[in-house]
């Protein structure tokens, strides 16, 4: 069967079925025997993980010895593991090793969601299995109690993880379904708990696209579309408080907190967030615990029962006693202030305290109370959070993450958003919310809060003011030193084989977008192959995705190219007298392939008969795997072709291809700073006349393929040169009657490899070049003048007619 292992021995799980009678398989060659092992493939597969328990009451839980690595946090007093900062940032491989140094009693886990691109459907129990086999789902995980786990592509957005027997509708429409998305984690091979051993059914990394499931099931778990803008909810009568502003204490009265967070939620704000915001504000005015739970049951009976989404789902006393005891533990801050905002011109201080000299540029914070906040992941946010917990530091708030209905508030509020030390997920996430958002560097461990303080004050008063800096700083420091980067990018390019070709544009493919556009059967998939080849050769790393193509029959072009072996006897496998595998194994050319070749280059049906499509994200996932396999150096990636690439979209395709281009230009080609070179099938025209043709007409033959042409840094066409154009150039004789010259036998053929678009170089360039189709080889002939060229055509169409 394609793209499978052999299977390997094993005695099966009395529950398991299905899959096994399927013929799949219980072992791959990426299958690992350690735990320590496993979890380095995982990051280099781009997938976060941690540690989990396998035995007692905690079996499942995060393992205590994420407190080695600081992935921990205090409740009630006590330090205690918390693995949410591995939802937003991947663990180290030092982090992996220590966990594992000793494997006894612990399993390993995949963090589910964005961070992992990865959704897990868990099918338990017999209804669970039946369910599976209903909807024709593969196995890709086989649990150890004999569950099923189905991997599926994350679609971009925050995907709930929900359990059927919490989620009582899920319960009874899909019984024995649980899905694990963002905030959630499932349990991976070679993990091993009191019911069995979790052991991979399918490749470790294959996913299937979302489309396998059912629409409804889809919508139910949010996997259809992307959250909208929510309706307006059931919101309670206005709360806003008129009465005394100090109650004889000196305090603000308990109902003027509660009105205020009232009137927060009714204007959108987070159910959770206002209480936890209001309970702070109790504990900063020298309310007692007794005190404070007294007013945040009356919160609880108060607030909507529906979430931000318009759905039922009441908030609770136990999770409203859960926050009052978190904030409790923590010692209070200077008591909250009623303010009135003062008129201003404009924005003023950054933190409270922060002064402003004359000329300063004006800071992201108007005197509302409002201030920023301060992303910091789990990792830094019990030090960031205390340290904004000091005097005269109120107007800033730490958080972990931010869920969508806290992004919608803070997109309403106008609040600006400090993100430490961003992952390109949490940027995206900002991006696409439309906050105001800055990136703060990673900030040095401290001895002190005020120092931790004074380092926030600092960052966050360099990004704002750089915001408003103009080019400056950029002229004087960035620049000078992306040239000196671009200086030294020569270590990553790609070169085509092709010297003038490869000098035009500066070396090579660099990172970034490149088109390669032609006509079918016009040589661009051979000219592709034979840029993969080279740069492999050269120990390159090269990502082949195509999408018209099987894998076999891509290396068997290359194969029959380098040994001589026909393509027909290839497709077919031979004869049983004389199977081409056996020669194979034998032929010099096919050895050298295997060792000097295959290593550096990885081909991949795009078209999901291996499991599942390849989109930008499923592509940017194996660049990041493959630039960790590689030492940091981002492979370069050939897409072959791009008019069947998947996009999820239901755009029309010329706009789906937009998306896709665009995509592929910012994630692969700036964030991962990976050379792309995209196979572009192009519309057909009059190739005989084109090399003499304006500009504007060759690039016209792109536009069927959308905005590539305009996105790219490098469009170049492949076109056939016509028999005149051959003729005037002094290529070949015209052929005498009866004869045919060596060209017409197929020996070689004439090409114009036109670089009609080099947006860091000369363009529009020609050159004539030799492919032999058999020998799978290019050769450039000489550079081609178009104006000089339809002359000479010119001439010998009036010399043929005297």
């Amino acid at each position: 069967m394609k793209g499978r292992a052999a299977a390997t021995a094993e005695t099966p799980h009395p529950a398991r079925h299905g899959a096994e009678r399927e013929g799949r398989v219980t072992g791959t060659p990426e299958s690992t025997n350690t735990l320590q092992e496993a979890a380095l493939a995982a990051l280099q597969r781009g997938w976060s993980v941690l540690p989990v328990q396998v035995s007692g009451e905690w079996a499942k839980k995060p393992a205590y010895v994420l407190v080695d690595t600081g992935h921990s946090e205090v409740k009630d007093g006590k330090t205690v593991p918390a693995w949410k900062g591995l939802q937003t940032t991947r663990p180290t491989p030092t982090d992996v090793t220590t966990w594992f140094a000793r494997p006894n009693g612990k399993g390993l886990a995949l963090v589910t969601g964005s961070i992992s691109g990865v959704v897990v459907i868990d099918f338990d129990g017999p209804a669970g299995e039946a369910l599976r086999e209903q909807l024709g789902l593969p196995v890709h995980v086989r649990t150890g109690s004999g569950g099923s786990h189905v991997y599926f592509e994350h679609p971009g957005w925050p995907v709930t993880t929900l359990n059927g027997k919490a989620k009582e509708d899920l319960g009874k429409q899909w019984p024995g379904l649980d899905i694990r998305g963002d905030g959630g984690y499932a349990v991976i091979p070679p993990s091993r708990n009191a019911s069995g051993p979790y052991t991979w059914l399918g490749r470790p990394g294959e996913m299937l696209p979302l489309d396998r499931l059912p629409e409804d099931l889809r919508a139910f778990l949010g996997l259809l579309e992307a959250p909208r803008p929510s309706a307006p909810r059931n919101t309670t009568p206005s709360t806003s408080y008129t009465g005394q502003r100090r109650d004889g204490s000196g305090r603000p009265p308990a109902e003027l907190l509660l009105g205020r967070a009232l009137d927060q939620v009714n204007a959108g704000e987070g159910r959770n967030n206002a209480g936890a915001e209001m309970v702070m504000q109790l504990r900063d005015n020298g309310y007692s615990e007794g005190e404070a739970w007294d007013v945040m049951r009356e919160y609880v009976a108060r607030v909507p029962q529906q979430d931000a989404h318009g759905r039922q789902d009441p908030y609770t006393e136990g999770a409203a006693r859960a926050t009052l005891r978190s904030i409790y533990t923590r010692p209070a801050r200077d008591p909250w202030e009623d303010r009135r905002p003062a008129p201003s011109s404009g924005p003023t201080s950054v933190l409270a305290s922060a002064p402003r000299s004359e000329g300063a540029p004006p800071s992201p914070v108007a005197e509302t109370g409002d201030g920023p906040v301060v992303l910091t992941g789990d990792t830094d946010f019990a030090r960031v959070d205390a340290a904004l917990a000091m005097p005269h530091a109120e107007n800033a708030v730490a958080r972990r993450s931010q869920t969508a209905d806290d992004l919608r508030t803070l997109l309403q509020d106008g609040r600006p958003v400090f993100a430490l030390a961003p992952t390109h997920t949490m940027e995206r996430t900002l991006d696409a919310a439309g906050v105001e958002w800055y990136a703060l560097p990673r900030l040095s461990v401290t001895a002190t809060g005020e120092q931790l303080l004074e380092e926030l004050r600092t960052a966050m008063a360099d990004v704002w003011g750089a915001s408003l800096a103009g080019s400056q700083t950029f002229l004087q420091e960035e620049l000078l030193a992306l040239a000196d980067a671009r200086l030294n990018r020569g270590g990553a390019m790609y070169p085509t084989g092709l010297a003038e070709f490869d000098e035009a544009i500066g070396g090579g493919f660099y990172d970034g977008l490149h088109v390669l556009g032609g006509v079918t059967g016009g040589g661009k998939t051979a000219l592709a192959l034979a840029i993969a080849e080279g740069n492999a050769r050269a120990g390159r790393p090269v990502l082949y995705v195509t999408y018209e193509q099987s894998r076999y029959e891509l290396w068997s072009r290359m194969i029959s190219t380098r040994t001589g072996i026909a393509q027909r006897h290839l497709r077919s496998g031979g004869t049983p007298e004389r199977p081409v595998s056996a020669d194979l194994q034998i032929n010099p050319q096919y050895i050298d392939l295997i060792e000097n070749v295959a290593p550096s280059l990885t081909v991949i049906e795009g078209d999901g008969f291996d499991g599942g499509s390849w989109g930008v994200d499923r592509i940017a996932a194996q660049v990041r795997r493959l630039k960790a396999a590689h030492d940091g150096r981002a492979p370069l990636v050939i897409l072959d072709y791009l008019q069947r690439m998947p996009s999820g979209s239901e755009k029309d395709k010329r706009h789906q291809v937009d998306d896709i281009v665009m995509g592929l230009q910012v994630r692969l080609g700036r964030e991962l700073h990976a050379p792309l070179l995209l196979i572009s099938s192009v519309g057909r025209g009059k190739y005989g006349e084109l090399a003499t043709m304006p500009l504007e007409e060759r690039l016209s033959v792109f536009k069927e393929s959308g905005g590539v042409e305009y996105t790219a840094y490098t469009a170049t066409l492949l076109y056939p040169l016509g028999a005149q154009n051959i003729q005037a150039l002094g290529l070949e004789a015209p052929p005498l009657p009866g004869s045919s010259r060596a060209a017409l036998k197929g020996l070689w053929k004439y090409l114009v490899l036109d670089l009609a678009k080099n947006r860091e170089g000369e363009a529009p360039c020609q050159w004539v070049v030799r492919w032999y189709p058999v020998r799978g080889t290019f050769e450039l002939v000489q550079a081609l003048d178009p104006e000089a060229l339809g002359q000479e055509v010119g001439s010998v169409g009036r010399r043929a007619s005297r």
